[in-house]
C-alpha cells in the first residue's frame, strides 16, 4: 500500500460519496495524491467537482480532477483510459450491482475493471469505518502455480499495511479442495484436507504471527466460504487477489473476485499477482491543485 503514489477515484454526480470518502482516508494515510473522475449521463458537472476539489485542498490533500459524461455503470473503459493517461496507482469505484439477467448479456462494468486494470482496485460497498476495524484477507493457497504464489504474497501484505495504516485486526480465510488425494486411509477426509491447508499457511502464519484465531480454514468452494466469515467477522474489507481468467476460461471457470462481489457488505480491494512498473502518458481535461 506505502507504494499508492496516486489514486483515481470514480465518482457519481454527488457532494459526498463512500468511494470519495475512502479516496480522503487512503490518500491522508499514504500522503498519496488525488484525482477524482466525475461520471454523470447528462448534466455539466464543474461546479460540483470544484467544490470537491476545493474541500480537499481545505484538507491539506493534493488533488485534480476531471467530468465525463458517462452512466456510473458504463465506465470500465473510461477508467481504464484515466488510470493510464495519470499514471494512477489505486482505482476506487463504488461498486455498481447487476441483475442476472444483465450478467448474461455482459460482463458487469466492476468484473471488466476486476479482469483489465493493471493496479489494485477498490470496490466500496459500506461507509463502515475502517480504523479499529477487522481486515480480512482471502488466501488462496490450494493453487501453487507462480502466478497464485506471487498472490499470496500480494494479498497478505496489503492487508498487513492496511491494519498498520488504520489500527485494525489481520484475520485470514483460506478454503480447501476436498478432492485432495489422502496419504492415509484411516484418517477422515476432511481432517486431511485441512491439515494440508494450514500446512500451506504456516509460512505466512509465521511471518506475520497469527495466532490459530486468526486464522479460518475451512473446505470450500471459496465463494461461499469467504463472505460467511467476513459476515462473522464483521469485517470492514475484503483483500483477495485474482489472475483475472479472460476469454473462455473466464467464462467456464470464472474469477472468485467476481464470484463473491453480490455476496458482501464489505469493501473489497482486489489485487493481481504483479503490480506492472506505471506508464508515462500525457493528461488532459485536468483541474489541477
Amino acid at each position: 500500500m506505502r507504494s499508492i503514489h496516486k489514486i483515481l477515484v470514480a465518482i457519481p454526480p454527488e457532494l459526498d460519496s463512500p468511494a470519495l470518502q475512502r479516496g480522503q482516508q487512503l490518500a491522508r494515510a499514504l500522503g498519496a495524491e488525488l484525482h477524482l473522475l466525475a461520471c454523470g449521463q447528462h448534466q455539466d458537472h464543474s461546479e460540483l467537482l470544484d467544490r470537491q476539489l476545493a474541500s480537499l485542498h481545505g484538507q491539506g490533500l493534493r488533488a485534480s480532477g476531471e467530468q465525463t459524461r458517462v452512466a456510473i455503470h458504463q465506465l470500465c473503459d473510461t477508467i481504464l483510459a484515466t488510470c493510464r493517461a495519470q499514471n494512477c496507482d489505486l482505482v476506487i469505484k463504488q461498486y455498481q450491482p447487476d441483475t442476472l439477467l444483465s450478467k448474461l448479456l455482459s460482463p458487469p462494468d466492476d468484473w471488466q475493471l476486476v479482469r483489465q486494470l493493471p493496479v489494485p482496485l477498490l470496490l466500496v460497498r459500506n461507509p463502515r469505518p475502517w480504523t479499529g476495524s477487522t481486515v480480512l484477507a482471502a488466501m488462496d493457497v490450494a493453487r501453487q502455480d507462480a502466478a497464485h504464489i506471487a498472490l499470496q504474497g500480494n494479498v497478505i501484505d496489503h492487508a498487513s499495511e492496511l491494519c498498520q495504516l488504520f489500527g485494525a485486526r489481520l484475520h485470514v480465510v483460506s478454503a480447501y479442495d476436498p478432492m485432495l488425494p489422502q496419504a492415509d486411509p484411516s484418517v477422515p477426509i476432511d481432517h486431511t484436507d485441512a491439515t494440508h491447508c494450514h500446512d500451506q499457511c504456516q509460512w505466512f502464519q509465521d511471518e506475520y504471527e497469527l495466532s490459530e484465531q486468526q486464522l479460518h480454514i475451512s473446505e470450500g468452494p471459496a465463494k461461499a466460504l469467504i463472505p460467511r466469515i467476513a459476515r462473522q467477522l464483521e469485517a470492514a474489507v475484503i483483500v483477495l487477489g485474482t489472475v483475472a481468467r479472460h476469454g473462455l476460461s473466464g467464462l467456464l471457470m470464472g474469477n472468485t473476485a467476481e464470484a463473491v462481489l453480490d455476496h458482501l457488505d464489505c469493501d473489497v480491494l482486489i489485487l493481481k499477482p504483479h503490480t506492472p512498473e506505471p506508464q508515462e502518458a500525457a493528461s488532459a481535461g485536468q483541474r489541477a491543485a
